[in-house]
């Protein structure tokens, strides 16, 4: 046999379909821990800066707990939940997670209710946001897009009506 009738063969084929699977699951594994590891250094960034991301200026802090167990890593792509604390550029939410998230809010930051663009000085405490953006090497979610919504059905007072 030679190498063009090798070449042609039904197990050169093969071989080459099974170099080419094995290198479609190599790049998607590596895909996953590039995932896993910026994730897990942001989580990483976000414990060695989480005092300083939550003191107050006065000197006092907002949260004297940390992660409950290690569980739960924080995603460091956005936040979700009610503002707590304007000092601009910097706003803390207070999520579902029972996490507070420091949001840094820049004049390229877009900021949404509805169909309406926003300026930074109308945000308000209390107001529930969704945030989008990436994280910083403080620990912190530089905003790209703050969204207003209304607050969610089980954060709601009694009286208030659904929107």
């Amino acid at each position: 046999m030679n190498i063009k009738e090798y070449i042609q063969s039904q197990s050169f084929k093969g071989i080459l379909i099974g170099i080419f699977i094995a290198i479609i699951a190599l790049i998607i594994f590596q895909s996953g821990v590039a995932v896993g590891e910026r994730k897990a250094s942001f989580a990483h960034r976000f414990g060695d800066n989480f005092e300083r991301n939550f003191r107050d200026p006065r000197g006092g802090v907002f949260m004297q707990r940390g992660l409950p167990g290690g569980a739960n890593m924080p995603s460091g792509h956005g936040a979700v939940g009610e503002i707590i604390s304007i000092n601009l550029p910097l706003v803390v939410v207070a999520g579902p997670d029972n996490l507070e998230k420091t949001v840094v809010v820049t004049d390229t930051t877009e900021i949404r209710e509805f169909r309406d663009t926003l300026k930074s000085d109308q945000l308000s405490i209390g107001d529930f946001i969704i945030v989008l953006g990436t994280p910083n090497d403080q620990g912190q979610v530089d905003a790209k897009l703050i969204r207003l919504a209304p607050p969610p059905p089980d954060m709601r007072s009694n009286n208030e009506p659904a929107q």
